[in-house]
């Protein structure tokens, strides 16, 4: 006992501890998430983690989007499915692109940068050295074009690499302090530019971008290794070409692994061993200006308009048309289309919209995880669960307040899916030990009282003990009286000991019936059990409740019965009664000793028809109240009598449950067969009820109902006098 005392004592505080070790690893390993080896498990399970993160952040960092300005720096031409009907399929004829260059000349535009491969020759002989006498046209007066190729990894098949590195690149390469380490990559040789492209020194950038293992793409391919040479991405070259500077990668070593940092405009951005940056989206086409490629072909040189949009302006072209297959799945939205990746690089670059160093950002979040949870460890030495929930909200909400104000907008990645995971995770762990002791506390009250009252009761003085005193309250109930028949007789045969077990035995099973149909055990009488259904709780239909317990008890003493005479013990037989009404219910008795309990005359009428089943011969009996309130379509009664019981003045109707052992039960011909004698008897029709009732008994002799009613009907036949016009079924007072 002392030994589980103190493993619940300390219990609470070692899963506290285990919750932030948990939390605070995550956290710590997110950081490190690049250097953990592919194929290991925690690799897999940070997959998981980091995924919740993940999306968590994106959650955060498009609400700050929606409040961003549209960029004056970068123009995207849209391919839409506009321009695709207007101009033809895709792809476009090499002269669209000619032509929108020399609009693009015309209207001002400084760089132009294709999102677009150029790696089959076009079957109109003539348009490649269109395409590319437009592009040495465009780029003369300092300005830039670029197109686009695509990269692969060392490891792919040599067929699908060039053989060589090509010149042309070493025009647009970036410089580096030192010699570099970063992941090494190939040039794909079936989509690299055609010669008559690449010949008219337009510019290079690779396009190629992957996602995060959830599929979502957060990081921008900013450079790559291609025989220790280092290419820019389509977006890195066009922002260099338009803010004509050189900028410079600088190779650092931290974490047991090399990583980068690009310098620009002495601002540092991080880069990772792929030479990948965690891109800082600006927002959508929302956000940056965009002409669809159709009206721009469409506008007169003249276009004053058109001039103000593109002016000394980076611009970008690439498709946005749904059936052009370059949509992707981003922190934005599910369907954006690629070239605003590039097009949210460049800007980021422009404006320096850096996210801040990763060692800044796990800083911050580890003071969040420790000292949120030492505040609500504080909290929760005052024991109070309201002072509990509200510390938990209000370090969640104020943690998140902060993070949209502040981190945010600065460019901290704040791990807040791990600080949540940590606030809730303790406060659902003390919420459940406070949520096991208490249950351990009523568990032991319950395991008291439960010997003496129905546990329902209990239940409810646990509830609320201000119902633990003497009175009562009206209440709408449906009470049980069973009672075994000829019990003293049985008595006089067993000895004490055997009398002792076989009531015991009898009662356990019926009261567990009461207790499995939602009842609530009144009291013992000798060998009565007397029970209510609707108190103290309300049930529904306690009625239908009530009477299907009936049916088990009926259905339970054949098995019984054969259990005692293995044993050598008597028979039993028992009758019950049943009745619905409103009674007063509640703890009777003196202030010192009371017990729950129903008095009325709606009780006494229970009792009644438990006393009139050996008069009639029936087993359950239920008055008229009970049979409006049940299910009659899967209860079957059969009518009886119609009742004046002592206490009462006016006859009440009584009815016999028909269970499955009962006869009419296993031969449902006869009961619809009494059903007709009753319908013709209530009719006075008494020649054809007594032959109703001639059949019946002719194959169930032993039928009391039966043959009652074939002696009234008899006794009606030789004296018509007796049947007036207020003639209503007998009515007979209990004697």
């Amino acid at each position: 006992m002392i030994l589980k005392k103190y493993l619940l004592k300390s219990i609470r505080p070692i899963g506290a501890t285990l919750i932030l070790i948990v939390a605070f690893l995550c956290l710590i390993s997110a950081e490190f998430y690049g250097q953990v080896d592919e194929d290991s498990v925690l690799k897999k399970v940070l997959n998981y983690t980091i995924a919740f993160e993940s999306r968590f952040y994106d959650y955060r960092m498009r609400k700050g989007i929606e409040k961003h300005e549209q960029s004056k720096e970068v123009v995207l031409v849209e391919i839409d499915d506009y321009s695709l009907s207007t101009l033809g399929h895709w792809p476009l004829s090499r002269t669209v692109y000619a032509d929108l260059l020399g609009k693009m000349k015309t209207f001002g535009a400084k760089v132009v940068a294709f999102d677009i491969l150029f790696p089959e020759k076009s079957p109109t002989e003539g348009l490649d050295q269109k395409l590319g006498q437009s592009f040495k046209k465009f780029q003369e007066d300092d300005r830039r074009a670029f197109v686009g190729y695509t990269i692969l990894e060392v490891e792919a098949p040599d067929q699908e690499k060039l053989k060589e590195f090509p010149t042309e690149l070493l025009n647009d390469t970036i410089n580096t302090k030192q010699e570099a380490d970063l992941t090494a990559v190939a040039i794909s040789e079936y989509n690299y530019p055609i010669q008559e492209i690449v010949s008219s020194d337009v510019g290079l950038g690779f396009i190629t971008q992957g996602s995060d293992t959830d599929g979502i793409f957060r990081d921008y391919h900013l450079l790559a290794n291609v025989e220790q040479i280092y290419v820019g991405s389509l977006g890195l070259n066009a922002f260099e070409a338009w803010s004509g500077k050189k900028h410079t990668i600088e190779i650092v070593k931290e974490y047991e692994g090399i990583f980068g940092s690009l310098e620009i405009n002495k601002r540092h951005l991080e880069i990772d061993q792929d030479g990948k940056t965690t891109l800082r989206y600006w927002g959508g086409e929302k956000q940056f200006p965009h002409v669809s490629l159709a009206n721009i072909l469409k506008a007169d040189d003249s276009d004053s308009k058109m001039r103000k949009i593109f002016e000394n302006k980076l611009v970008f072209v690439g498709s946005t048309a749904s059936g052009a297959h370059d949509l992707r799945h981003t922190p934005l939205s599910p369907n954006m289309p690629g070239v605003l990746a590039h097009i949210n690089a460049v800007h980021m670059l422009i404006h320096g919209y850096f996210f801040k160093p990763n060692n800044d950002s796990l800083k911050y979040s580890l003071i969040l995880l420790f000292l949120g949870t030492l505040i609500f460890i504080i909290i929760h030495r005052y024991n109070n669960p309201l002072f509990d929930a509200l510390t938990v909200m209000g370090l969640l909400a104020s943690s998140y307040y902060f993070d949209s104000i502040y981190f945010l907008p600065e460019g901290y990645q704040l791990k807040l899916f791990y600080c949540y995971f940590c606030f809730v995770a303790t406060y659902s762990w003390n919420t459940f030990l406070n949520f096991y002791e208490a249950n351990r506390e009523k568990r032991q009250i319950k395991g008291t009282f439960a010997r003496y009252v129905a546990p329902t009761v209990v239940n409810e003085m646990l509830k609320d003990p201000d119902n633990i005193q003497v009175g009562g309250r009206k209440m709408d109930i449906t009470c049980l009286f069973s009672d075994v028949r000829d019990f003293t007789s049985i008595s006089e045969t067993l000895s004490a000991q055997d009398l002792a077990n076989v009531l015991n035995d009898y009662m356990s099973r019926m009261t567990d019936i009461v207790f499995d149909t939602k009842g609530t055990l009144d009291k013992y009488i000798g060998d009565a059990i007397v029970a209510i259904w609707g108190a103290p709780l309300p049930i529904g239909n306690h009625a239908q409740h009530a009477v299907e317990a009936a049916i088990l008890m009926a259905e339970t003493m054949p098995g019984m019965n054969e259990d005692f005479r293995k044993r050598g013990l008597p028979h039993f037989d028992v009758g019950i009664g049943l009745n619905t009404g409103e009674c007063s219910v509640g703890n009777m008795g003196s202030t010192r000793i009371f017990s729950y309990t129903a008095l009325g005359d709606n009780m006494n009428l229970g009792a009644r028809l438990e006393g009139l089943c050996k008069r009639y011969g029936t087993q359950i009996l239920i008055s008229e109240n009970t049979l409006k309130r049940i299910d009659t379509q899967v209860i079957k009664t059969r009518p009886i009598d119609k009742v004046i019981v002592k206490g009462r003045t006016q006859a009440v109707g009584i009815y016999e449950v028909i269970c499955k052992i009962h006869f009419m039960g296993l031969d449902p011909q006869i009961h619809q067969h009494y059903l007709t004698g009753w319908q013709y008897f209530t009719q006075k029709n008494f020649p054809g009820a007594l032959q109703v009732f001639d059949d019946i008994l002719a194959k169930y002799p032993e039928d009391k109902p039966s043959k009652r009613l074939k002696s009234l009907c008899e006794v009606y036949i030789q004296n018509p006098a007796l049947v007036d016009d207020s003639f209503d079924v007998t009515k007979m007072s209990e004697k």
